[in-house]
């Protein structure tokens, strides 16, 4: 039997923060989510419920607590549909024609609680390429053939869960959230027990917008030369 997807939500949009900015993506949102993180601005996405359940993800489209159990064959080609179809021999090059987002953003909730390779694998059949952001608390996304991996460690949250090594050793780019002076003290631990891939960026990513966070990353960034990521989609008040 297929591997089906619990998706809350598909639109598209350009990504707002991290190494990616500025790239126009093709966003699934899928749902559930045990972390609990207190900062978190999907947590409509967090309780799976059967009530919630809706047979169609039109009729579960939106910031809402809403989803549908799809195919990784049904989310490809509803993307495609709406957003545009490729070719996959074109999937790593650059096109010129009006051709809409080469990319797909799978995000939550946390996307890594289901297993993502026939999902990725039918991505790249369509003629997209395949991103990741993850919490680092599920290994769904191992082998699962992504081509960007964005790792949020999420650390001593109510939900209790544990980054894992062999999710952050995966990372394209690990991207922290920073409310106060003990969350360095947090990645810098992670960062000592872990092994990052070569080139992997590491992102400093103020926690909703603080201008107090946002001082502490700026400073950081200058002392260690990591990246200041900005959650631009809020300035521009977009999703």
């Amino acid at each position: 039997m297929s591997q089906t997807y619990l998706v809350n939500d598909i639109y598209a949009s350009v990504q707002g923060e991290g190494a990616m900015t500025g790239v126009p993506m093709a966003l699934l949102r899928l749902h559930g989510c045990p972390v609990g993180c207190p900062f978190c601005d999907t947590k409509e996405t967090w309780l799976v419920r059967d009530e919630d359940e809706r047979a169609r993800i039109a009729d579960a489209l939106g910031a809402n607590s809403l989803y549908a159990v799809m195919s990784a064959a049904q989310i490809s080609e509803y993307i495609a549909t709406k957003y545009g179809r490729h070719n996959p021999e074109e999937r790593t090059h650059i096109i010129t024609r009006q051709s809409g987002p080469l990319w797909v953003l799978i995000t939550g909730g946390e996307p890594g609680l289901q297993p993502l390779g026939e999902l990725v694998h039918v991505l790249h059949a369509a003629g997209y390429q395949a991103a990741v952001e993850t919490s680092g608390t599920a290994d769904g996304v191992l082998e699962a053939g992504l081509d960007w991996v964005c790792v949020s460690p999420k650390m001593g949250m109510p939900g209790g869960r544990l980054v894992l090594p062999e999710v952050v050793a995966i990372a394209d780019e690990l991207k922290m959230v920073i409310g106060k002076e003990s969350d360095f003290a947090r990645l810098e631990q992670l960062l000592a027990a872990s092994s990052l891939k070569p080139g992997a960026v590491i992102s400093l990513q103020p926690v909703s917008q603080s201008p107090a966070a946002t001082r502490l990353c700026m400073d950081k960034a200058l002392q260690t030369g990591w990246r200041l990521s900005v959650q631009v989609h809020k300035y521009l008040n977009i999703k």
